[in-house]
Formats: C-alpha cells, sequence, structure tokens
C-alpha cells in the first residue's frame, strides 16, 4: 500500500505529535501541562474541532481509570494491602529467596486488580522493615517488585491505566471491545516468564546496595556539620534563634544546642542562646565563615557527633525515624519552608536523602521529591500522625492501627463483585467499577474526600488531554502514512517480524515518555499497520497494550521505578543491566505468543 498524500493537517498532527514527544523526553514541563499544551494546539490549529478536542474527558476509558483508582484507595485505607504486607513477613520465615519469592507471589496477583503504584507505595516500608531486620540489602527486593507490579497489572485489563486507555481508544476508533481477561493468557506466560527470570538470572544481577545502619554515616551528618561556640561577647547572645537570623538571613540550619554537657535537640525558633553554648549547625562553609567572623562565633570543628538513636521506641521516648515521600503527595515539588514542615507535621527533619545519597544544600530549601526519604525526630504518637496523614509514609516497622480494618472485607467484596460482573458480561467495566466506587461510600470503605486525595489527578488529566491525540492521527492519515513507512522496513520479516519491531518500539518509547503517551501515539499506528498489510489488528493492539505497561530499562519509564529509586539507592544504570534482558526476553515471548491467542 503506498503512503497517502501529505497534507496539511498530516503536517500538523505530526507536528504537535514529534513536539509533544521532545516536550516528554525533556521533562521540563509536568506530563500533564504537556497533554493540555497537546489538546489545545489541536483545537486550535483546526485538527480537531472543539468537541473532538476535549472528549478524551468523557471517554468510557478516563472515568474507568478514577473509578479503579478509588476502588484501589478503598483496598488501602481498610488495611488490605497492610494486610498482605504481614502475611509476607510471616511466610517469609529467614530465608532471603523465599521473602523474595512470597513478596513476588504476593503482589503479582494483587497488582492485577489494584492499580501497581499504590500497592508499591505500601509495601516499600514494609519490606524495608524486613530487610532490616535480617540484614539484606533492600535493592535486592524492591527493583523486582516494582517489575512485578508492572507484569501483575498485565494480566488485566483493570490492572494498568495504561490497559484502559487502549482498550478506550480501541473502542473510539471502531474495534471491538476488549474484555476484562482477554489480555490474560498471553500476559500470563510473559509474567510466568519474568518471575522464574526475577528469581534466578535477575536476582543475580540486582545490586547489593548496602544502607549504613548508623544514622550519622547513612546521611553524612559528621562530614557535613560543624560547631560553632558563642563567645561571651557575641551579640547573639541573650537572643532567640528566631531573632538570631542564623536561619533565615545566613542559612544554617541549627540541629541542636549543647549546653553544660546537655543536649536541647533540634531547638525550636524561641530557643534563647546563651554565652558558651556550642550550636551545632550545617550549611556551607561559606555561610559559617560569615557568622563566625560576624556574629562572635567560633568555630570548633566539622563533624560534631549528635545524639542519634535510630527506631521508634516505647511510650514517648522521642528517637528517630525515616518518612518516604509517597508519588502524588502534596509535598511533592514544595520546600520544608513553604511546608513549614515542623509546624505542620510536628517533627523536625534532620537530614534528606535522594537516590540513595545525601542531600547536602540547605535543607529548607530543597524541593522534595517522590522517593525522597527524610529523617526526622518525634515519638511514635507524633510519627503515627505524621505516617496516617498520607502525604508520607514511614519506613521501617512500626504497628500503625489500620483505622477501618473492620470494612476490609466490605472492599475485597466489592472488588471481587466489580470483577466477576465485568466477567462474566453482565455489564461494561466502567458500570460496574462506578457501582462499586458508590458501594465502598456507602458501607464507609473510604470517603468522598479521601478518595479526592487518591486518585492520581495528574494521570487523568494527561489521559484525558492526550487521548485526542489518537484520534487525531487516525481521523488525519497521520497513523496510516506512519505506518506505510514503517512497514517498508520491516514488511520483509512478515506479520511476526513486524510483531516483534512494534514491541520493541513500543517499549523503547515507553522508556522515555509517559507510557499513557506511548500508547495513545502508537494504538492508531497499530491499527492502521494491520489495515495495511490486510490482518486482524488485535495482535498489534495486544502488543502495544504489553509493551507499554512493562517498563524495565530506565527508572523514569514507570511510577514503580521512579518511587523505588532512592529507598534502593539504585543507579541509573541498575534498571538497564537487570531489565534490559527482560525486556529483550520478553519482546521476543510477546512476538511468538501473541499470534496464538489473538491470530493474524
Amino acid at each position: 500500500m503506498n503512503p497517502p498524500p501529505i497534507t496539511p493537517e498530516i503536517l500538523l498532527t505530526l507536528g504537535i505529535t514529534v513536539g509533544a514527544l521532545v516536550l516528554f523526553v525533556l521533562d521540563r514541563l509536568p506530563i500533564e501541562v504537556v497533554g493540555l499544551l497537546v489538546m489545545v494546539a489541536l483545537m486550535v490549529t483546526g485538527v480537531l474541532t472543539p468537541a473532538e478536542g476535549v472528549s478524551g474527558f468523557a471517554s468510557e476509558a478516563l472515568v474507568t481509570v478514577a473509578a479503579m483508582f478509588v476502588l484501589s484507595a478503598a483496598m488501602v485505607r481498610t488495611g488490605g494491602v497492610d494486610a498482605l504486607g504481614r502475611w509476607i513477613s510471616k511466610l517469609a520465615g529467614k530465608s532471603d529467596f523465599r521473602l523474595l519469592a512470597v513478596t513476588l507471589l504476593v503482589v503479582i496477583p494483587l497488582s492485577a486488580f489494584v492499580n501497581n503504584t499504590p500497592v508499591v507505595v505500601v509495601m516499600v516500608p514494609v519490606l524495608l522493615g524486613l530487610a532490616r531486620e535480617r540484614g539484606v540489602p533492600a535493592s535486592r527486593l524492591f527493583m523486582p517488585m516494582s517489575f512485578a507490579s508492572q507484569m501483575g497489572g498485565t494480566l488485566t485489563l483493570v490492572g494498568t491505566s495504561t490497559n484502559l486507555v487502549i482498550a478506550g481508544l480501541v473502542l473510539q476508533l471502531g474495534l471491538p471491545r476488549i474484555g476484562l481477561f482477554d489480555i490474560t493468557p498471553p500476559a500470563l506466560i510473559l509474567t510466568a516468564l519474568g518471575l522464574v527470570y526475577l528469581l534466578t538470572i535477575g536476582r543475580r544481577l540486582v545490586p547489593d546496595r548496602d544502607v549504613e545502619e548508623d544514622m550519622d554515616e547513612r546521611y553524612e551528618l559528621g562530614e557535613y556539620l560543624s560547631g560553632l561556640e558563642v563567645a561571651a561577647d557575641s551579640p547573639l547572645a541573650g537572643e532567640t534563634l528566631a531573632q538570631s537570623g542564623l536561619r533565615e538571613q545566613r542559612r544554617l540550619d541549627v540541629l541542636a544546642v549543647e549546653r553544660n554537657e546537655d543536649w536541647v535537640l533540634f531547638p525550636s525558633g524561641t530557643e534563647e542562646i546563651r554565652a558558651g553554648d556550642r550550636l551545632v549547625v550545617r550549611g556551607k562553609i561559606v555561610d559559617i565563615a560569615g557568622a563566625e567572623r560576624e556574629a562572635g562565633l567560633k568555630i570548633t570543628g566539622t563533624g560534631p557527633k549528635l545524639p542519634l538513636e535510630e527506631g521508634v521506641g516505647e511510650g514517648g521516648a522521642s528517637l528517630f525515624g525515616e518518612l518516604l515521600v509517597p508519588p502524588r503527595s502534596r509535598v511533592v515539588g514544595r520546600s520544608l519552608e513553604e511546608l513549614r514542615f515542623r509546624g505542620s507535621y510536628g517533627v523536625p527533619v534532620v537530614g534528606i536523602r535522594r537516590h540513595g545519597e545525601p542531600v547536602h544544600e540547605p535543607m529548607r530549601s530543597v524541593s522534595l521529591q517522590s522517593g525522597d526519604i527524610l529523617l526526622v525526630r518525634g515519638t511514635p504518637e507524633e510519627l503515627r500522625r505524621v505516617h496516617e496523614s498520607g502525604d508520607l509514609a514511614l519506613l521501617g516497622p512500626l504497628d500503625l492501627p489500620t483505622r477501618r480494618k473492620r470494612k476490609l472485607p466490605h472492599a475485597t467484596a466489592i472488588i471481587a463483585t466489580v470483577v466477576l460482573l465485568s466477567a462474566l458480561g453482565v455489564t461494561t467495566i466502567l458500570v460496574a467499577a462506578l457501582a462499586g466506587v458508590v458501594a465502598a461510600f456507602l458501607v464507609g470503605c473510604l470517603t468522598p474526600e479521601e478518595a479526592y486525595q487518591d486518585v492520581d489527578w495528574q494521570v487523568l488529566v494527561l489521559l484525558g488531554s492526550i487521548l485526542p491525540l489518537g484520534l487525531a492521527m487516525q481521523s488525519t492519515g497521520t497513523a496510516e502514512l506512519a505506518a506505510a513507512h514503517f512497514l517498508e522496513v520491516t514488511r520483509a520479516f512478515g506479520p511476526m517480524g513486524v510483531l516483534l519491531a512494534l514491541y520493541l518500539l513500543t517499549s523503547l518509547l515507553t522508556e522515555i515518555i509517559s507510557n499513557a503517551a506511548a500508547a495513545v501515539v502508537l494504538t492508531p499506528f497499530a491499527l492502521a499497520m494491520a489495515t495495511s498489510m490486510g490482518v486482524s489488528p488485535m495482535p498489534f493492539v495486544i502488543a502495544v497494550m504489553l509493551a507499554s505497561s512493562n517498563s524495565f530499562m530506565t527508572p523514569v519509564g514507570y511510577q514503580t521505578n521512579t518511587f523505588i529509586y532512592g529507598p534502593g539507592g539504585y543507579r541509573f544504570s541498575d534498571f538497564a543491566r537487570v531489565g534490559g534482558p527482560l525486556a529483550l526476553l520478553f519482546a521476543v515471548t510477546a512476538a511468538l505468543v501473541i499470534p496464538i491467542f489473538f491470530p493474524f
């Protein structure tokens, strides 16, 4: 088939698509903003009508994704995932291999019905606690768990938002509706293969990133702290910390005051500075030198030892804990100063780790990112309150009471009913999921306010705004043009070779841009290729679905990879080393297996 003539509409659509891909790769703008730019550009240029441009926000896929976010939140808030974490601890015994195997065997089926991101978010603190108890590097668990959650998500239509997006786009483009378990047979074979890989070859490739047991070493506090002694004639003597300007003007974090061999740890702004005090500060050398020169302070040396004690004690003892920044948390992108962290959460921040490395710039000005770990000090009750706020997750073992444990059977029954109604064809997954959301509200699994907090609005805005791009590619002939040129190179290898090439293309594109965006761009492309070859489009659609939901080669290709990047102490190259062979194995296997269940 010859390529269609190039029209102004095709040029505009190609330009908008390429521009979007560049913006996704550069990562200078939030992905949902890029999606909105695409949507507006399609309408302003006249490629789509306004009604077509906003059609993504009225799509079945978008509403179903939102409903599944709420049902996943109901499962988490009633303690379902926490209970599985405790179950893993009991079943794992003392064997490291058994701990990994049990973790993967729990995460895979759970991710098939509960959104995999909250599964990973809840499991990371549990597994980190188990790893520290057993002296096992957490890096050996986190990457396999993230990969397993992605594989599990491909087992059903509702396992990932990407599956639902492709199913919705397929319906919009005139193909038959994809059922809840239609994708299961090929996905199950890939998942089984992936499980064997992670427990054998992958297990040997996953790095050991030993986490220092001592808090001083873990956050390199000793190397970046200085002691400042307050001279008798210092103008700061008699002033409070707030009045001294050490924090606001000199950008020094005062972590402790040593006075007559007693310690005042993490003093508030009302703490009075006295002559002879030794201030333990954290900041840049130039700021410390300026304070010494101008404020009557004397440097007593670097590397003072703070009296840190790790863990959470009994009763009201104020000890140290670590807090993980989850995806979608309201603290992401905001600094400690903007958050008024100590006043809002009641605990002071001592140190920050990012991607396994301590952050050494002034803490209050650091914009927090998903996966950051904050070292804080507080009582068990204070740490519980922070954890239960949902903004931060406490790492390590802590007996946190589940607020709605009695509602867990209700949440489980609701999700099971949603799945059953859809699987039996009684109603569509959209109607079943919406009915499940209403039921979850009525029985008290969660409140509407909590649902608003737990829905990933970034994903929903991205989906609603980027879905019309797929429609534009199909209606303008852009997908047909791209498919014709792609087939010039791959047609000689036959349908199976084209299928393999499409899987690899999708997999690579997913690693560098949003997986939802990759799916939207390539689904019309896959349909056009099938039409050109005169074969069924379903094998190609399923290939895009599987490839866009399995992202193993970079920490930025999938949200769960990004989240475990910091807590696992991984390097960027670790993902390519472990995930590269798995991605290639999946591509070859998918090309062989998909046509068995979805013939050409």
